[in-house]
């Protein structure tokens, strides 16, 4: 289904539970994958929807891997009218599977552009400084600031207390959230 009212989407892209939070007028729709099965499953709350899908335990190869997972997020942004995508850029300081973390969001980034999905990235401090207020925000502070907003407890919600997908679903709102002040912000500035 397409919706009618443009739409700013907020990616918080990884390897293993990468989130998508859709803004649908003043309501949220989130799409994530895990490897825990009783975190995928459909939620609704007051302010939109949590959809959590199973991601297979093993794959082929890598690129399979990232293949899968780019076609989950083309098969979830097809199903609205996307205005802009917001993607959190690359942490450079980080440091482990980086090279995995380029090929998966490269093979993204392809496909938006071959679907002609606009993007902008940005970097994961600069969302945590507009949106939290301090750009090295800790994961928990992400968390508890999404818990305020909403008034809600999204471990309890999703009834886990591991940070994989609440982390995710909390950053994806905030990146999501960063893109809304970016439109406002350029509506202002026409």
């Amino acid at each position: 289904m397409t919706m009618n009212t443009k739409c700013i989407v907020g990616i918080d892209y990884s390897t293993s539970s990468p989130c998508i939070c859709v803004s649908v007028k003043d309501d949220y729709d989130f799409y994530y994958l895990s490897r825990i099965k009783k975190v995928a499953r459909a939620i609704e709350f007051d302010h939109g929807i949590m959809n959590g899908d199973l991601m297979p335990k093993e794959f082929d190869s890598k690129i399979e891997q990232y293949a899968f997972i780019a076609n989950w997020a083309i098969d979830v942004l097809s199903r609205y009218d996307i205005d802009i995508v917001w993607l959190e850029d690359y942490a450079f300081a980080a440091t482990g599977k980086v090279f995995h973390i380029g090929e998966n969001t490269g093979i993204l980034k392809y496909r938006l552009f071959k679907k002609e999905i606009p993007y902008n990235m940005v970097a994961p401090t600069t969302v945590k400084s507009s949106t939290v207020g301090k750009g090295n925000a800790s994961k928990d502070e992400i968390i508890d600031n999404f818990n305020k907003i909403f008034h809600t407890n999204i471990n309890d919600m999703l009834g886990t207390t591991t940070l994989n997908p609440t982390s995710d679903i909390a950053d994806s709102y905030h990146i999501c959230t960063y893109g809304i002040q970016q439109a406002i912000l350029d509506n202002h500035n026409v």
